[in-house]
């Protein structure tokens, strides 16, 4: 088993549903991506902030890049555990590494995604080089992982 015991992952618990999966019955590769995005955001409510205030105030926090590397495929009904890591780089980008494990604790697939802070005005869209103090607090708080 592959149990990830760390105070500073948060965790999101979903099950697969039909329009998860592919023709086989197995969770389709897309599938993963939302699964991804719903974590980041769930951790982002979580420290204070929802993504539609985030955007309110005109920024987003888009992904750079991403890798996922599937071990173990996940069927339609199963339960699906994801643990994600936030790490604050340069003070201005997160990475976010996120493992999904199936229910009995089995490493099924990991991710990581390198994101960055964007502000939308006047139509255009530029990387913020220096956070916003309540922004960038709000990074460092992801960081630090939920406190019990």
């Amino acid at each position: 088993m592959n149990k990830i015991k760390n105070n500073k992952t948060w965790e999101l618990i979903k099950i697969v549903l039909p329009q998860h999966t592919d023709h086989a019955g197995v969770m389709w590769h897309g599938a993963y991506l939302n699964l991804l995005e719903e974590g980041r955001i769930d951790a982002l409510n979580k420290v204070g902030l929802s993504y539609s205030e985030l955007s309110q105030l005109g920024f987003e926090i888009p992904v750079m890049s991403l890798e996922v590397k599937y071990k173990i495929a996940f069927k339609h009904g199963e339960k699906v555990i994801l643990k994600s890591k936030f790490t604050v780089i340069n003070k201005i980008r997160l990475k976010c590494q996120t493992f999904f494990f199936k229910e009995e604790g089995d490493l099924a697939a990991e991710s990581l995604l390198e994101l960055v802070l964007v502000s939308k005005k006047n139509d255009s869209i530029r990387i913020v080089r220096k956070l916003p103090d309540e922004i960038r607090d709000l990074f460092f708080l992801l960081e630090k992982g939920p406190q019990i």
